[in-house]
């Protein structure tokens, strides 16, 4: 029974993955840097600059591993303490991590796949912080959020377990594909005064099921 049910997600996170990166697309196109403000002031400016500097020092210098594996092994701590699981021990190195805890459902495996920690961190100051603080703090958001994609697709080109754990490769791929562009989408909207994250996410719901109907459509025509 586990097994279909997984199956029947499997899909439905692959079509939410494929209608979600069509809206994405969407999004980026309307994601427009103010050039009447000063250097100084501008949020979204500082924000690309933060995501391309991080960039190329990955590119060209230095990948913050231990970083990544800390960001890692603690998210899936904190999501496990969601579910009202505990931590019984972490471990944590520039060549990998381990951490053991209590529960496991999807979400604790994938979570750090898609949830952001140093970004989250930063977004929460960035949400608090007084107008003239918030440019500033965007460059770290742009920073933190070109790391967490950058050494996610890196960790990905190993064998991670985590993708097998308590779903499928395909699954966790689709959902994880999906949880980002929300993730990106919701940081996007929170820097750009021109971009809105509820019609991006209802216009990736719509278009899901949209293409549901599309699929059940075609196949009750080639039925008949």
């Amino acid at each position: 029974m586990k097994k279909i049910i997984f199956a029947v997600l499997t899909v439905l996170a692959v079509l939410a993955a494929v209608s979600a990166c069509i809206e994405f697309v969407k999004l980026l196109s309307g994601f427009k840097i103010n050039t009447s403000a000063k250097f100084a002031q501008n949020n979204e400016l500082l924000f690309v600059l933060g995501f391309a500097v991080y960039l190329a020092v990955h590119i060209l210098l230095y990948r913050p591993v231990f970083m990544h594996v800390m960001a890692h092994e603690l998210t899936h701590a904190l999501w496990a303490m969601f579910f009202g699981g505990k931590t019984k021990k972490l471990e944590v190195s520039r060549t990998g991590g381990r951490v053991l805890i209590n529960k496991s459902n999807f979400l604790i495996s994938l979570a750090p796949y898609f949830f952001p920690l140093y970004t989250v961190l930063f977004s929460a100051i960035y949400i608090i912080a007084a107008d003239k603080f918030r440019p500033l703090i965007a460059f770290f958001v742009g920073a933190s959020l070109s790391f967490h994609v950058a050494l996610t697709l890196y960790s990905l080109t190993v064998n991670q377990s985590d993708l097998k754990e308590d779903s499928n490769v395909v699954f966790s791929a689709a959902f994880i594909i999906f949880m980002n562009t929300l993730v990106i989408g919701a940081v996007l909207a929170m820097i750009a005064d021109n971009i809105s994250f509820m019609p991006f996410f209802m216009e990736s719901i719509k278009g899901t099921l949209g293409i549901v109907k599309w699929i059940f459509v075609t196949l009750n025509e080639a039925l008949k």
